[in-house]
């Protein structure tokens, strides 16, 4: 088979295996993390302002009671969103079983006051109709008649008013949103059959919330029962919509389900059927991947068919906010409505004990000021009866008029109440309330008690009222017109779920984005995975056509191409919102490039191994990996770095060698150095060379270690840690004539690394000034006596976990700059405490020496030797010591040794 031709059945074969893993499934979680990953980089835009979160939160709690609460606090809340003109309101609670009775607080606060109108009105007419018996007016049967008849129908209308304090909540909720008219309940969709008299409802449920839905569609319904909220409200809602949400494999919501068929009955999601009402209710048609709204009727009249994309599950894909749930879109509290009911209960309250005040005569009497008091907080008073009865005729004939007429006398005993706040009331009767009990000292404490007690109620009146306005003015313009939805989103709540942004998503934010992505049209379109099998076709002809090139080229572009395929799927999704799934695509063309790669790389199998065998003997596996992978580093050429060198030797090893034959010491030496390297290359260091039991090795190249000074000071501790162990082998089997002791100098610094020599012969290698100073380093230990010598920026780069001692500032041959060296001694996790001590009294005695006190740093040195009588340094600075006694250094005298040739 020619190449191409087995280009093009490798494109073909791979191809067609990804095309049957997508099928399969196996690819769906990738794809919908990408499309996550595209969809943060789809262009920002202008949410709509028509959706209004009435959250019940944590303030709404606190407000009101651990949720769920008693629904007349709902039905509350829905008179004030009819009262501010909301569009619809949107529960996105459950009402599917009966509440607990509650109390109606209007005929409660207002019973004590009929029962003390109702006595005192018996009171007077007794009094009228005695007098009347005693003039002669009635006799006593005609008064017994009249007093019986007269306590009976007073008894009859206390006791109408006490039972009318109990009220069903259920019903208050059903005619508040009645009264309302533009309600929408939640449908709950079940996955188990219903029962009892929740089975009943199926009916009202196909009569009153499925809506016509045109398709030719089929498939089978996940749903085995619709459970309507209770009777009372359901009948009383405008309509329902069910909740029910569509979560991906890996648990995040990026669709929705608008339509789900039951039993031959279509329904609408939440948020889609008010919607739907709001557009005018037209023709819904589901289509193949589409779902088309015939003729819609926007507010501004503008008529259109409006076309939702669906992907291939029939569902919605959800546009959501970037932003978390408290910021995307408008929120307030539900403790707002609440506030607003308190408010004005306290007020009304409040205004009928200060009315019926039997002081208040008594000082507005003696203020023309306030003349007009009396008669204003009456008209106030009457004006709040009145509108309570019209509220409750409202409510009990969901009558428009009788709640537009509460309204207009609640709001004309607001604007009284506003005129009585002008009045600076509490402060006319404070004064008047000082100036009496001037003139009247003996009667002063009841003057300025009483006076008090009127102040008080006027405050906590404007207080009152003063909440009412500032909740109303944020309330009343952000919900007139606006879809408000109401869902529970405090701690307590377990309705949290994941979007594509965020893995805590309150789940109620969902009907908002349902809005949103309709209303602005903002739909995202999810291509079948068709298209994606269809656009790996691409893959046989473009290896068809990279069959000549060579195979960095073939790869490059291989993995290009793949890369294109990447951007046209993103910029596609980015400008125009269309996900075309690049998975297959990529996938095909990597497979292909991968195979065909593999098919090139057998034939040329021995050449690789033929470099892992020829370089891991001096190099680590890592680098042999990097070579293999790109053999172009062996050429000629190098890289300056930031690198640490390495350079041992045996001390001695001419006189070692003398005394055995050459294969006993070419075997001596392989044990050895195989030790050695392994040590090295174990820290991912770099064998440079051998010269003969030499080695020159180094870290941070070919490939880059952060951490190279570090490995560097590792490996010459090891090697010595290692040097025991073979000693003791060597010696035991007579292989040495001697211990093999290692000198080993390390420096760090900028150095040259690269291959260097011809392109016959080539050695990868580094070279430079630090390179030489290693060099010098290692042959300094002579001179010390010390076997690890390493530079300051060395040991600055290892890192603290080293214990080291600071000897000499030492200029080498040919570089002027002097050198700071250090013996490197032992990790510190592993260091004995003799060696710490040593380090420990050595640096004080080498600073009494560099301060030229050359008796104590002489005694110094001595105790260092106490503690270790071998100690090289200090018998060395002990010698200096005696001899700077006797010849003085002179006055130019730095400090700074020289270091001759190696």
């Amino acid at each position: 088979m020619t190449k191409s031709g087995q280009s093009a059945l490798i494109g073909f074969l791979s191809a067609l295996l990804i095309v049957v893993l997508g099928f399969t499934g196996i690819f769906i979680s990738l794809e919908n993390r990408l499309y996550d990953f595209f969809l943060r980089f789809r262009p920002q835009r202008e949410r709509i302002d028509m959706v209004v979160f009435l959250d019940v939160d944590n303030e709404a709690i606190a407000f009101n009671g651990v949720f769920p609460w008693p629904r007349s606090v709902m039905a509350d809340g829905l008179l004030r969103l009819k009262e501010y003109a909301a569009a619809a309101v949107i529960f996105d609670i459950e009402y599917v079983d009966k509440g607990p009775q509650g109390v109606d607080t209007i005929p409660l606060e207002a019973l004590p006051w009929d029962f003390d109108r109702t006595f005192s009105e018996i009171d007077s007419n007794i009094a009228d109709l005695l007098n009347a018996v005693f003039d002669g007016y009635l006799d006593r049967s005609e008064v017994a008649d009249f007093f019986s008849s007269y306590i009976d129908n007073e008894r009859q209308s206390l006791l109408g008013k006490a039972l009318s304090v109990a009220r069903d909540n259920d019903i208050y909720l059903a005619r508040a949103s009645a009264l309302y008219g533009n309600s929408w309940a939640t449908l709950n969709m079940r996955s188990h059959p219903l029962e009892g008299e929740q089975a009943s409802r199926q009916t009202m449920a196909e009569e009153s919330f499925s809506y016509p839905v045109r398709t030719d569609e089929t498939g089978e319904s996940p749903i085995v029962g619709i459970l309507p909220p209770i009777p009372p409200f359901a009948s009383a809602a405008k309509g329902a919509g069910f909740t029910r949400a569509y979560v991906d494999g890996d648990g995040v919501r990026r669709r929705i389900d608008l339509v789900l068929s039951y039993n031959g009955y279509w329904y609408l999601q939440l948020a889609f059927a008010p919607l739907i009402n709001y557009l005018g209710n037209p023709a819904i048609e589901l289509g193949k991947s589409k779902l088309i709204l015939s003729d819609a009727v926007f507010p501004n009249g503008r008529t259109k068919d409006i076309i939702i994309p669906l992907d291939a599950g029939n569902r919605m894909l959800l546009d959501w906010p970037r932003t978390i749930y408290e910021e995307s879109y408008d929120h307030f509290s539900f403790a707002y409505l609440s506030r607003l009911e308190q408010a004005q209960s306290e007020i009304e309250r409040l205004i009928s004990i200060l009315s019926f005040s039997e002081n208040l005569y008594t000082f507005v009497s003696l203020d023309n000021n306030l003349a007009e008091v009396p008669a204003l907080l009456y008209r106030v008073v009457d004006l709040l009866t009145a509108a309570n009865g019209e509220r409750a005729r409202a409510l009990a004939e969901i009558s428009d008029e009788a709640f537009s007429s509460y309204l207009e006398l609640r709001n004309e005993a607001w604007d009284l109440l506003h005129q009585f706040k002008d009045l600076n009331f509490a402060n006319e009767i404070s004064a008047l309330g000082e100036a009496l009990a001037m003139r009247y000292p003996g009667e002063a404490d009841s003057i300025m008690s009483e006076s008090f007690y009127l102040e008080t109620l006027a405050e906590n009146i404007l207080f009152s009222l003063e909440d009412y306005d500032a909740i109303e003015e944020k309330l009343k313009e952000a919900i007139k017109g606006k879809f408000c939805v109401v869902g529970q989103t405090d701690a307590g709540t377990t309705d949290i779920g994941v979007n594509p942004f965020y893995n805590e998503y309150v789940n109620v934010g969902t009907q908002g984005v349902v809005l949103d992505t309709i209303l602005s049209e903002s739909f995202i379109v999810w291509l079948s995975p068709l298209w994606g099998a269809i656009f790996c076709l691409i893959t046989p002809l473009l290896l068809i056509a990279l069959t000549n090139f060579a195979p960095s080229i073939r790869s490059a572009l291989g993995f290009f191409s793949a890369l294109l395929v990447f951007l046209i799927s993103f910029f596609l999704f980015r400008f125009a919102g269309i996900f075309l799934n690049p998975i297959y695509p990529i996938f095909s063309l990597i497979t292909a490039v991968v195979f065909r790669e593999i098919s090139a790389y057998t034939s040329s199998d021995r050449e690789r191994q033929f470099i892992r065998k020829a370089f891991s003997t001096y190099v680590s596996d890592d680098v042999v990996e990097e070579i293999i992978a790109n053999p172009s580093k062996l050429q000629l050429g190098g890289v300056k770095r930031h690198m640490s060198a390495i350079f041992t030797d045996i001390r001695n090893f001419s006189t070692i060698s003398e005394q055995l034959d050459p294969e006993d010491l070419v075997r001596l030496l392989n044990s050895y150095l195989t030790t050695m390297s392994n040590v090295i290359l174990s820290e991912k260091g770099t064998i440079d060379k051998y010269e003969g039991d030499a080695i020159i090795a180094f870290f941070g190249a070919p490939l880059e270690l952060p951490d190279h000074a570090k490995r560097a000071c590792l490996s010459a501790i090891k090697i010595k840690r290692e040097e025991t162990k073979l000693n003791e082998f060597f010696l035991k089997r007579n292989l040495s004539s001697a211990p093999l002791i290692t000198r080993i100098g390390i420096n760090t610094g900028s150095m040259v690394a690269g291959n260097m020599g011809t392109e016959n012969k080539m050695n990868y290698t580094i070279m430079g000034n630090t390179v030489n100073i290693a060099s010098r380093l290692e042959g300094a230990n002579k001179i010390y006596n010390t076997w690890i010598l390493a530079t300051k920026e060395t040991l600055d780069e290892a890192g603290d976990g080293l214990l080291s001692r600071r000897l000499d500032k030492v200029r080498v041959v040919g570089i002027n700059q002097p050198v700071q060296l250090y013996e490197l001694m032992e990790t510190r996790e592993e260091a004995e405490e003799w060696q710490e001590e040593t380090a420990h009294h050595f640096e004080n005695a080498l600073s009494l020496f560099e301060k030229q006190e050359w008796e104590k740093a002489s005694e110094a040195f001595r105790y260092v030797l106490i503690i270790n009588p071998i100690d090289g340094p200090s018998g060395v600075f002990l010698k200096r010591c005696e001899n700077f006694q006797k010849n003085p250094p002179g006055d130019d005298w730095d400090g700074v040794f020289n270091l001759g040739r190696k």
